[in-house]
């Protein structure tokens, strides 16, 4: 059997209101779909996985503010400090009043409102990921340290109904969001693939992008477009693993950690490459490999125990 290597993980998904018919349906097949993918491609805990939606997948029916409040409140006696906490938001967002909204049954849920909910949870990092329409305020509202937050849109400009999320469940569910092939998926890889891809439908279907995803992971309230990532935001999302290691029940945590700074290693050096001489770096390179290689070797012995 396999376990991850990272901390406890909680997943709360909120499916909100589609309003018509297709967007129902739209909206909650992603939040299905996205809910199978985390239990089972990412390992996470059924227990820890929530969907809240309209259709009646939580204990009060719908998606609710109490609804949603009982799923944070569920969870703030089970968070640690070593914990990571991820939110998915899915659906139609609104801005009015300067107040951004999840539009969901009855009163909205607003970003104040999520902030709340969130600062009950002594999580060491919290992730929320908006794929919903006029999400960007998000962003300025819950920025934290130790919080990343991805926003599908720029701007409260972008109205149209979002594609992100689709991408999104689309890219953990097939693996293209490993960009480095290291067997994990980052919250950065997640959420630049699904970017991606988004734009890439838009080219496709001969039409203007009406979104335009952006990340804030610094804490200063400012998101980056993940087209134009930089060393001001980034640096926690690509450290933060929404599919992590799979080893052996067992297995040492020593050698675990060995094996993850062993690949680090490996990918901060290919990152230098430019900058060295040729044969200097390709010495470094097979040496940093072949310690990674050994350490995956000996994790593996334990599969055939």
């Amino acid at each position: 059997m396999l376990a991850q290597t990272n901390a406890a993980v909680f997943d709360v998904i909120i499916s909100g209101s589609g309003g018509e018919d297709a967007y129902s349906e739209r909206f909650g097949d992603w939040g299905q779909r996205l809910r199978r993918v985390l239990i089972e491609r990412c390992d996470h805990p059924e227990a820890n996985v929530q969907l809240v939606n309209e259709t009646g997948e939580n204990a009060d029916g719908m998606s609710s503010i109490a609804g949603i409040r009982n799923a944070f409140r569920s969870l703030s006696g089970r968070v640690t400090p070593g914990d990571d906490v991820f939110v998915f938001l899915i659906g139609h967002g609104s801005y009015r009043r300067q107040v951004a909204k999840l539009n969901i049954p009855g009163a909205d849920l607003t970003a104040e409102d999520l902030d709340r909910f969130l600062k009950t949870l002594s999580a060491g990092r919290i992730i929320v990921v908006n794929g919903a329409s006029m999400s960007a305020p998000f962003v300025n509202a819950l920025s934290r340290d130790g919080r990343i937050i991805c926003a599908s849109t720029r701007s409260t400009d972008q109205r149209n109904a979002t594609q992100f999320m689709g991408f999104f469940v689309q890219a953990l569910a097939d693996g293209s969001a490993d960009q480095n092939r290291d067997d994990r998926i980052s919250v950065l890889e997640i959420c630049t693939q699904a970017s991606s891809l988004t734009d890439a439908w838009f080219l496709s279907e001969g039409l203007i992008a009406t979104e335009n995803a952006i990340l804030d992971d610094n804490g200063d309230g400012l998101g980056t477009r993940l087209s134009d990532i930089d060393a001001g935001d980034g640096l926690l999302a690509d450290r933060c693993f929404l599919l992590n290691f799979r080893v052996p029940k067992g297995t040492s945590p020593a050698l675990v950690a060995a094996y993850g700074k062993a690949i680090d290693e490996v990918q901060a050096l290919v990152k230098k490459k430019a900058t060295m001489d040729s044969a200097a770096y390709y010495k470094l390179l097979e040496r940093e490999l072949v310690k990674a290689a050994k350490l995956n070797r000996e994790i593996k012995r334990g599969l055939n125990r």
